[in-house]
């Protein structure tokens, strides 16, 4: 995604957490915002998985990859740390008490709201890591992506695009 306070980008919310401290990033009407203070930001991708972050000014390299638990490996000029992001629908589930601890412990994916299924990403019998999207859930007129709890094979798919969900409904269930 490109973070950049010179284009129209939807209003969006964010929760980084980088050794240990935890960070809201928030994007409205073009303006990016860190833990509430305006920020001038521009934050654009110059290779796979190389980024350009200039940030108040400041010029920084950025390599970042995902690790399997979800997180990502990202270093800034030579320094490396593990960073968490969680997006809209992943602070949405944690308000609702839904969450990815325990990882393997989770064999079901339940609708955390009602919605319309937009698109589904897998298929039985097939293998995800933790984090994988599984399918696009419309509601509250957002798209919002329910990714895999944890590392698993795909057991059941109940709902298919154009399917209507209640809060609760099973979703995809893993083996």
């Amino acid at each position: 995604m490109t973070l950049s306070n010179r284009g129209t980008v939807p209003s969006r919310t964010y929760r980084a957490e980088i050794g240990g401290q935890v960070y809201e990033i928030r994007i409205e009407s073009g303006q990016v915002y860190l833990d509430g203070r305006p920020v001038t930001v521009s934050f654009e991708p110059v290779g796979p998985g190389h980024y350009s972050l200039l940030l108040e000014g400041q010029s920084f390299g950025i390599t970042i990859s995902r690790n399997a638990a979800g997180s990502m490996h990202v270093t800034v000029g030579g320094r490396e740390m593990e960073v968490t992001v969680r997006d809209e629908m992943d602070l949405l589930l944690e308000r609702f008490g839904v969450g990815a601890a325990g990882g393997g412990a989770h064999r079901e994916v339940h609708a955390p709201m009602p919605g319309l299924v937009l698109s589904v990403h897998v298929q039985e019998g097939q293998t995800v890591r933790a984090g994988e999207g599984l399918l696009v859930l419309e509601a509250m007129k957002m798209e919002n992506e329910l990714r895999a709890p944890g590392e698993g094979t795909v057991r059941a798919v109940h709902v298919k695009p154009g399917d209507p969900v209640t809060k609760g409904q099973l979703l995809v269930e893993f083996e």
